[in-house]
């Protein structure tokens, strides 16, 4: 995985800036951009200022769970924070939508 690629990725799905991004992350719009082109290695306090500013973990943007869709990432945020009988009935119903696509496919 591209490092920049992913802050760019995750940028965008977040409707961020760079702008608004630098501010969060406490970075210039000019380093981001740089780092997004690949034309700049991010030192770790950028890593981990660019983490805060996209709202995630720094293990995501260096090789976390670069295959998920940005939707699957807000969902699995939103379900972490959600109380456990929600937790539950979330898991049931996917369990239930998962196996009525797996009969009829």
């Amino acid at each position: 995985m591209d490092f920049g690629k992913e802050v760019r990725r995750r940028r965008e799905a977040l409707g961020l800036t760079l702008e608004q991004l630098a501010e969060r992350a406490g970075l210039t719009p000019n380093y981001i951009g740089g780092i997004e082109a690949g034309r700049r290695d991010p030192s770790l306090s950028s890593i981990l200022g660019l983490a805060k500013g996209l709202g995630v973990p720094p293990g995501e943007l260096v090789g976390g769970i670069h295959d998920l869709e940005p939707a699957a990432i807000e969902a699995a945020r939103l379900f972490q924070g959600a109380s456990e009988d929600v937790q539950d009935a979330v898991l049931r119903l996917l369990r239930a939508v998962t196996r009525g696509r797996r009969r009829s496919g």
